[in-house]
């Protein structure tokens, strides 16, 4: 008698090793392996693959910025004001949450300026955008 395939008791592990062999043919590269594998001859999708590689590794900014000297100077103005920007933006969200309230300034000095003005204007559209959908 010849046995056929389906007769054969599989052993327990069956299952778990077919996942793994599935996992280890399509686990994700490295994002900054240098590598760009062609597949079936398509160059095309290789180059795609390629700048959204470099894309998401920042590697614009990286050429644009090493192309010509930075003074120190220029280096931390750019970074404070990329601090300044991020920490401005988080209390925008928490006060967007309802985590915190805004400050609120006493006078009108701080209105002098057209874009102090808007600046006002605009947080209390937010707080009022905010309010209206609670």
């Amino acid at each position: 008698m010849k046995k056929h395939f389906n007769d054969i008791k599989k052993s327990f592990n069956h299952d778990k090793r077919k996942k793994q062999n599935f996992r280890k043919k399509y686990e994700e590269r490295d994002k900054f392996d240098p590598a760009i594998y062609v597949r079936n001859g398509n160059v095309d999708q290789a180059i795609r693959a390629l700048k959204k590689r470099l894309l998401k590794a920042d590697f614009q900014k990286e050429v644009a910025k090493r192309e010509y000297y930075e003074k120190p100077t220029t280096k931390r103005k750019r970074k404070k004001n990329a601090a300044i920007k991020k920490h401005q933006k988080q209390i925008r969200d928490e006060i967007l949450r309802g985590e915190s309230i805004p400050v609120t300034r006493g006078g009108q000095k701080h209105l002098k300026g057209k874009r102090s003005l808007n600046k006002y204007r605009e947080q209390k559209r937010l707080l009022h955008s905010r309010d209206k959908f609670r």
